[in-house]
């Protein structure tokens, strides 16, 4: 996958989230569940979390320094419980302004960031043989349509009554 297919991908799967989540209203985002325990708003602040980690990593990988990748499904776990209860009583508001900022901070480091690293399997060893867009890939734009499709679930539970 080259920069700009990551790019346009990235973009196609923001643009499929904001239209899951369009029109709901306040008491429809912050009404539980949608998914597990967790609320339209919740699922928001934890792609906003997860999505602000990546872009720290790829500056982190700009200077030379190994991201935390291959995390075990336990670590993700983890991190997950511990994200929700830092981000669940942060307002709405707050919680959409981050999501829209953090997804144009990583816009912005693609951008930044040459080609070559990030499509060469060769040019970091953390991930194994992998290019790293395949690992930005997995922790945006899949992470993006993973809940996307789970609002739009939830949705039509809720159209249907």
């Amino acid at each position: 996958m080259t920069k700009e297919e990551l790019v346009e991908g990235l973009e196609r799967e923001w643009e499929a989230l904001q239209a899951a989540i369009h029109g709901l209203t306040e008491e429809q985002m912050t009404r539980p569940p949608v998914s597990g325990p967790w609320t339209v708003k919740d699922l928001l602040a934890h792609i906003a979390v997860w999505t602000s980690r990546l872009v720290t990593d790829l500056y982190k990988i700009d200077r030379g320094v190994t991201p935390d990748v291959g995390l075990t499904q336990a670590q993700v776990d983890k991190l997950n419980a511990q994200f929700y209860v830092e981000q669940k009583d942060r307002p709405l508001e707050r919680v959409l302004e981050d999501l829209h900022n953090v997804h144009l901070a990583l816009l912005n480091r693609l951008e930044a960031m040459p080609e070559k690293s990030l499509i060469d399997p060769k040019k970091h060893r953390s991930l194994k043989g992998q290019p790293l867009t395949r690992w930005v890939t997995e922790d945006s734009l899949e992470h993006y349509r993973e809940h996307a499709d789970e609002i739009r679930l939830w949705r039509q539970r809720i159209d249907a009554g």
